[in-house]
């Protein structure tokens, strides 16, 4: 890496987000004439793909929607694309998100019109670029199941399983396929509770540091990353037997209410589960990120577009806890952070109990709602009667 330093250890990404490092490291070496150096042409590059495809996602949701409803959404697109939460993620902070949430959606749209090849492979694509995109896998599968059954689940999952074995061959033949996830187990075996997603687990964690007289530091504030092993300590009990039930619990739920929409002919309801498969992760699992609801926001930018008062403040809602969120961790960037490390504690307190009480709130009233809100997130009625069509094998 010349001025920048040799770097050594796994990547804590899949192929397709190393593989978009690499364009943007190759883009910065041909600007500066075969050399690398840090600064903000190297930033610029770096943020270039997740802008890009930023714009994708805005592209694909105009042209679905056009042929969907024969509308153009410039206000639901404006809203995505204005977002200042969406801007602090990228290109501000530089998180790679809107590479993967385009790709899912792509899939989820592609899957919406019944063309299960290609909108599987594309979610193939986006499991070996970031492993969130396994969340859609189920959303996908229960699409899948609604109109054909187990032949057609059967089918179509292994073609899942030959398009990831395909895609990591250049790996298998260099004898490096197992190091591809090595980077990735990694994050997920990580010993926190929370890694600054405010919800339920962070919470625990400040309860489990008062309950030890935890010594207040002003300035990175009150609250940091509590281990699992804490919790253990004191709850007597791992937190896996609690956070894997519980989405696994939402999970069932949430495709339970897809199925039973698929089935009576709404088609929208792939991209609200979908949504809502996001939320529950990061509101119940453990080791989740700040910047992890981020495809919330993507799934259900289409939904905006049907003008339903309910998903509206609800985008806003998280879109306001997402931004005080990723803000109170990183500020605006390396070099940057210092408001935002005052900011958590100008009241006396840790402003991310604040956050996290408020991320809580939000979902316990969403899954207290009347069928998840799954019943609002329909398109229009253009005549009566609704119909199931039957699974296309192309």
């Amino acid at each position: 890496l010349g001025p920048l330093g040799p770097f050594a250890g796994f990547a804590a990404y899949p192929p397709g987000n190393i593989l978009a490092f690499e364009f943007s490291v190759a883009l910065c070496k041909a600007l500066q004439r075969g050399f690398l150096k840090a600064g903000p042409l190297l930033n610029a590059c770096m943020n270039l793909p997740p802008v890009l495809f930023s714009l994708g996602i805005v592209l694909a949701v105009w042209f679905f929607i056009k042929k969907e409803l024969g509308t153009t959404p410039v206000r639901a697109l404006a809203i995505f694309w204005l977002h200042p939460a969406l801007i602090l993620t990228s290109p501000v902070l530089g998180y790679t998100d809107p590479i993967f949430a385009f790709l899912c959606l792509a899939s989820l749209i592609l899957c919406y019109r019944r063309r299960y090849t290609s909108g599987v492979f594309l979610l193939a694509l986006a499991c070996l670029t970031k492993p969130q995109s396994i969340l859609i896998i189920p959303v996908v599968a229960t699409a899948v199941f609604a109109e054909g059954r187990w032949r057609a689940l059967w089918r179509y999952g292994l073609r899942l399983a030959l398009y990831c074995l395909l895609l990591l061959l250049p790996f298998t033949l260099a004898g490096r396929f197992l190091g591809v996830f090595a980077g990735v187990l990694q994050n997920v075996f990580h010993p926190a509770l929370s890694a600054q997603q405010l919800n339920i687990w962070w919470l625990l964690g400040g309860v489990i540091q008062a309950s030890q007289g935890a010594s207040q530091d002003v300035l990175p504030g009150v609250i940091t990353m509590v281990s699992r092993a804490d919790f253990q300590s004191w709850a007597g009990l791992h937190p896996s037997w609690i956070a894997l039930p519980a989405f696994a619990g939402f999970t069932g739920v949430n495709l339970y209410f897809l199925f039973s929409k698929l089935r009576a002919g709404n088609r929208w309801a792939l991209f609200w589960s979908a949504a809502l498969e996001v939320f529950g992760f990061t509101m119940l699992m453990m080791c989740t990120h700040e910047h992890h609801l981020y495809a919330f926001f993507v799934y259900a930018l289409p939904l905006l577009v049907l003008g339903k008062k309910s998903m509206t403040r609800l985008y806003w809602v998280l879109s306001a806890l997402f931004a005080l969120n990723v803000f109170l961790f990183n500020g605006f960037g390396q070099g940057y952070t210092d408001i935002s490390y005052r900011l958590r504690n100008f009241l006396g307190f840790d402003l991310t109990i604040i956050g996290a009480l408020a991320n809580i709130l939000t979902f316990a009233l969403l899954v207290s709602a009347k069928g998840w809100r799954f019943e609002s997130m329909s398109r229009p009625r253009q005549g009566s009667g609704a119909t199931v069509a039957v699974l296309s094998s192309d």
